[in-house]
């Protein structure tokens, strides 16, 4: 399969795109280049993720794939938080061991 193709199939699968019905040329336009511009992200990502991936079984046993990684990420959460009269904004909640590698390697900090 052509990486383009796995790029197209992986953006509207794991990336939840559906498809859009737009009327204008520039809502098309915009539309592909949004799409591109996940594609491009997702595949630098998988750059990046690489480590983990290479230290991962083969076949069967392998534990960490594309959308097990974005499962995972997913549970990282930002809320704000009312201690009586109190409000704290943007409390992050705090990564287990296995996100916190999978964001070292992503290098993003929270």
């Amino acid at each position: 399969m052509l990486a383009v193709e796995r790029g197209w199939r992986d953006a509207k699968s794991s990336l939840g795109l559906r498809p859009v019905y737009h009327h204008t040329d520039d809502r098309i336009r915009a539309h592909v280049w949004i799409c591109m511009l996940a594609y491009y992200l997702q595949w630098h990502a998988l750059q990046r993720l690489q480590p983990l991936f290479d230290a991962d079984a083969d076949g069967k046993d392998r534990r960490w794939t594309w959308p097990i990684v974005l499962e995972r990420l997913k549970s990282i959460r930002t809320q704000n938080c009312r201690l009586g009269p109190t409000v704290l904004s943007n409390v992050i909640t705090q990564p287990d061991p296995e996100q916190q590698r999978i964001l070292e390697l992503l290098k993003v900090r929270l």
